[in-house]
């Protein structure tokens, strides 16, 4: 059973919470994952970090054994968003109930819960399963550089495990929206306004409008499908027809089929621009696919509800609108349950904290799930 020792615990996420590992510092991302790693080699892992290039730091990559197949990959991030310097600023802290700090419950608690299961797993359960550990240096991000690495050991894995903190409310997570993202740059010909209607001009400003128009009217609270458009610049004047204007936007969607609509009414626009003489530029183009559960995933959160609830944890799971590793891993195939680490709030901000109280259900509810992950080996 575990026994998990939370003054050591926090003395650890001192430590981690301390190390600037924000986007800009590949160093200091490569460094935390370096932590784990040793600890791994002392439990006589295989481990690695694998170079992704020199914009983030190093994938941190541990196995209990080489393996053609996985039972269980766990994944965390060890980036933060915050900049250079900042945690020296802000380092971490603590009163009676609460911890605090950079990346404290974004999610460096997550990490270290998985390296204290993976400490603590009986030799019987190493034994019966193939075991990955991921901890992500860019995910902060996107995860652009190291989503095809996760992704390789994802589509040979059966049961994912993401340790993004639970919801609040202890919610477990299931189903995240995915997301589409670009920005779109428009061309037209500028000229005096005074001679819009006969000079031949073409304002850009007019057809981004249209486009901004056009991409706002998917919103649907019915199918919960956002579109933002974030920013907007161009024109020079007022009596300058304007011949460059930029926006970037966003749209997320819980069903493929919004994703689907999104790019066609986007081929329709770009046909609009055309015709209307406006050249158009779409860059910085990034798509995330909805994590949605299927039977399987479903029959299995309720295997694992039971499992939750018989050891007095309580079990609830909801959907996210927020993106995390499990969006792509859950594309590769395996079941996918996110939101295993422990709880907090404010993430990304000031007033980022980790409820102390939630460490110890939510890392045996995880550590749990791995034991039964063996028994379910022994009932094939």
């Amino acid at each position: 059973m575990l026994n998990l020792n939370i003054e050591q615990y926090l003395k650890e996420l001192e430590l981690l919470v301390n190390m600037d590992s924000g986007q800009g510092n590949p160093e200091g991302i490569t460094a935390v994952g370096k932590f784990f790693m040793d600890r791994f080699d002392k439990m006589g892992w295989i481990t690695e970090q694998v170079d992704v290039g020199p914009e983030t730091g190093k994938v941190t990559i541990v196995r209990n054994r080489e393996a053609d197949h996985y039972d269980a990959l766990l994944v965390g991030h060890v980036d933060t968003v915050f900049p250079m310097g900042e945690t020296a600023k802000r380092p971490f802290r603590m009163d009676e109930t609460r911890a605090y700090g950079l990346g404290v419950i974004d999610m460096k608690q997550g990490d270290l819960t998985m390296l204290h299961i993976l400490e603590q797993l009986p030799e019987e359960v190493n034994e019966k399963l193939n075991i990955v550990a991921i901890f992500n240096p860019d995910e902060e991000i996107g995860s652009p550089y190291s989503k095809d690495v996760i992704d390789e050991y994802a589509r040979k894995t059966d049961y994912a495990y993401i340790f993004e903190a639970a919801s609040t409310d202890g919610s477990r997570c299931l189903q995240r929206k995915g997301r589409y993202k670009a920005e779109i740059t428009f061309h037209g010909q500028a000229g005096h306004a005074g001679y819009l209607l006969e000079g031949g001009m073409r304002s850009a400003i007019n057809e981004l409008v249209h486009w901004a128009a056009t991409l706002t009217a998917l919103c649907s609270v019915e199918k919960q499908t956002s579109v933002n458009v974030g920013t907007i610049s161009g024109g020079v004047k007022y009596n300058i027809v304007p011949d460059f204007a930029q926006m970037s936007f966003e749209s997320r969607y819980e069903h493929m089929s919004e994703y689907e609509k999104l790019v066609a009414t986007i081929e329709n626009l770009k046909a609009h621009a055309e015709e209307a003489g406006i050249g158009v530029e779409i860059t910085d183009v990034a798509e995330i696919p909805p994590m949605v559960p299927d039977e399987k995933a479903l029959a299995y959160e309720q295997r694992i509800k039971a499992l939750s609830e018989a050891n007095g944890i309580p079990y609830k799971s909801k959907k996210r609108g927020g993106l995390s590793d499990a969006n792509h891993i859950c594309a590769c195939g395996p079941i996918c349950i996110d939101g295993l680490g422990p709880t907090g709030d404010f993430d990304h901000s000031d007033k980022e904290y980790l409820e102390i109280s939630t460490i110890e259900p939510n890392t045996r509810f995880a550590y749990l799930l791995l034991c039964d992950l063996a028994d379910m080996k022994d009932e094939k």
